[in-house]
């Protein structure tokens, strides 16, 4: 085995160190949501649910009633599935009773959801309930458009959501459109 001199040994460990400077790799900003860059469908066939996501945000798992959806950073747009046996509301009288009960029931499940707006409206041609405002879900603090569609026997809920923060920007370029492009059909039809 070769033997090296001491001063090589030690010239050898400099030039490694040097390599190895102070400076640390910026760690990845895995909650900030992505400005959304161009389009994709988003086809929730089980669900009988379409709409229009972002071209460069993940799809979300589906599991139990949760359909799927799409997500960037700590922003999502989740789309939900409940079949419903009683009759769907259908007149603005029977939707405006609704919207009371849905405001108090996310109420009682979320005592920090702060109510800004909420409206009777129609969403992909069918009744739907819109509410706005702010909740925790999962420990963190957000503000939440949620739109609850009832149609075919079913009510299609879609909560898009992101930190405060973020939720100006993302409304008007994820999820108003989102909703916008909406479309449903029976679930397991293909589109």
């Amino acid at each position: 085995m070769p033997r090296f001199p001491p001063r090589a040994l030690v010239g050898l460990a400099v030039v490694l160190l040097a390599g190895c400077g102070n400076e640390r790799t910026p760690v990845p900003d895995v909650a900030t949501p992505a400005d959304p860059a161009g389009t994709r469908p988003i086809d929730l066939e089980d669900a009988g649910v379409f709409f229009t996501g972002p071209g460069n945000w993940d799809d979300g798992d589906a599991r139990g009633a949760l359909a799927g959806g799409v997500q960037s950073g700590r922003a999502t747009v989740a789309v939900w599935r409940y079949p419903r046996t009683e009759p769907l509301p259908i007149t603005r009288a029977q939707l405006t009773r609704v919207r009371d009960l849905l405001v108090e029931r996310v109420r009682q499940r979320d005592p920090t959801f702060e109510p800004e707006a909420s409206r009777v409206t129609r969403r992909a041609g069918e009744p739907a309930i819109e509410l706005l405002g702010q909740q925790t879900i999962e420990g963190r603090r957000v503000k939440v458009r949620s739109a609850h569609v009832f149609a075919g026997g079913a009510e299609i809920v879609v909560d898009a959501y992101a930190p405060p923060a973020d939720f100006d920007r993302l409304d008007p370029t994820v999820f108003l459109p989102a909703l916008g492009s909406l479309r449903l059909r029976a679930p397991g039809t293909p589109r």
